[in-house]
């Protein structure tokens, strides 16, 4: 065989395989992934190896015949031989057409669920965010009209107090992340609120600390606990029920305790500390602070306590 039709061998040989390799991974592939019908597409496949193999023995077969000088009986097994010799080289052009095509489709595939993913998460947040309790709001407004009558000083704080979280609450939050020292303040201005509220029932020990500027907290994130601490909090007669709060940042670690008297009653036994709250606040956990974060609750026959770290570096 010359060059020329070594040449012209070659392109027609290159040909056939481009052609029903390109079919084969374009077109039929991406079908059955997305129809998820695989099984119906190795079937095709092994019909298109077959096909090409078909397709190349046929070319060989023209040039060796117009090149050499073949018997009767050569000439009857020749193109059986060649077709059965291609069949390797068929499977390895589809094997690799196709493995590109599937690392392609499935790389599409993962970024458009990632992209679903993001957005089903932000949603998540977004919902878990605005899960906050709204009784808090009407105990507080309906104690600032009580104030009003009484000493109009301690409800114009209190009203002032009021308007800085509910500030924070309806634009501030609207962001992934917030200022740890306004989340903070947010939690200092609610413990406020709440002490005056209830006076001399509570005794509340709170300390604050943070070393490291600019650092960033989901907003939101803590108001849950101490919700519930001043919810459940024992308030028995003549006996003031205890409330502790401390947080503290250190080189990006953030450590968050409260603890609150607590008393174990059998009616209420399976519902006090209970609900979606904290359900929500392990959702976000999970979500936006995945292994790094630890979170302890322990309720004792007194206490209930809660310790939460985050690594705010991450």
């Amino acid at each position: 065989m010359d060059t020329g039709s070594a040449l012209i061998h070659s392109s027609l040989v290159m040909i056939c395989s481009i052609s029903i390799s390109q079919f084969l991974s374009d077109s039929i592939l991406p079908k059955a992934i997305k129809t998820q019908k695989m099984k119906p597409f190795v079937f095709k496949a092994i019909f298109f190896v077959l096909i090409l193999a078909l397709l190349i023995s046929v070319v060989d077969v023209y040039f060796i015949m117009h090149s050499q000088v073949l018997s009767e009986d050569e000439r009857n097994t020749l193109l059986f031989v060649q077709c059965y010799k291609s069949i390797p080289s068929s499977l390895l052009i589809n094997g690799t057409a196709c493995g590109i095509r599937f690392y392609q489709e499935h790389a599409n595939i993962q970024q458009d669920h990632s992209q679903l993913q993001q957005n089903f998460l932000e949603s998540q947040l977004k919902i878990l965010q605005d899960q906050v309790n709204p009784h808090f709001m009407f105990n507080v407004l309906n104690h600032i009209h009580i104030l009003m009558k009484k000493n109009v000083d301690m409800a114009d704080f209190l009203l002032l107090k009021f308007s800085d979280i509910l500030r924070y609450q309806l634009y501030e939050c609207n962001q992934s992340f917030v200022l740890l020292s306004r989340e903070l303040q947010y939690l200092q201005n609610f413990i406020t609120i709440e002490q005056m509220r209830w006076g001399d029932e509570l005794e509340v020990d709170c300390s604050w600390s943070q070393s490291t500027e600019d650092l960033h907290i989901a907003p939101l994130m803590l108001i849950c606990f101490v919700e519930n601490a001043f919810k459940h909090v024992d308030r028995l007669p003549n006996q003031k029920g205890k409330i502790s709060v401390n947080c503290a940042e250190k080189d990006g670690y953030f450590q968050f305790h409260i603890k609150n008297s607590y008393q174990t009653y059998p009616l209420q036994a399976s519902t006090r500390h209970s609900g979606i709250g904290l359900e929500n606040v392990k959702k976000r956990l999970e979500l936006q602070y995945e292994n790094q974060y630890s979170l302890t609750i322990d309720k004792q026959d007194d206490s209930f306590c809660i310790d939460l770290t985050i690594n705010l570096n991450c």
